[in-house]
């Protein structure tokens, strides 16, 4: 079994998410024929990347806002995947930061979730 590296957005290196799933992303237009047959027309295809900490350290969270702040694609690299093995351009959002543990204004953990969409379609 061969070792995967954090995930990593931009220059934000992530601790390794407790939840993480790929979901496909289908630009598409579907229609039914006068004759009953299905059509469809994709013009994209992409993935979107959602990745959950239970528990994300502030200065981790942080780094992490600091890259989907910008409001610009950065890469996003993740092993697990093959798909974003050697880095995809995506846009980043993140949820809600809710307190979990802790207190003070560096010392304690959030929950939060990273939803990234590739930018360019893959076909």
């Amino acid at each position: 079994m061969a070792n995967i590296n954090k995930p990593t957005f931009g220059v934000a290196t992530m601790p390794f998410p407790s939840e993480a799933t790929i979901t496909p992303v289908w630009v598409q237009g579907e229609n039914i024929t006068l004759g009953g047959k299905s059509r469809r027309d994709v013009m994209a295809r992409k993935y979107r990347y959602t990745l959950k900490w239970n528990y994300m350290k502030v200065t981790d969270y942080e780094s992490l806002e600091t890259v989907v702040n910008t409001l610009s694609a950065a890469t996003f690299t993740y092993g697990k995947w093959n798909h974003s093995a050697s880095g995809v351009s995506c846009l980043g959002s993140l949820s809600a930061r809710k307190l979990e543990h802790g207190s003070g204004d560096s010392d304690f953990w959030s929950s939060v979730t990273l939803t990234l969409t590739e930018v360019s379609s893959r076909i």
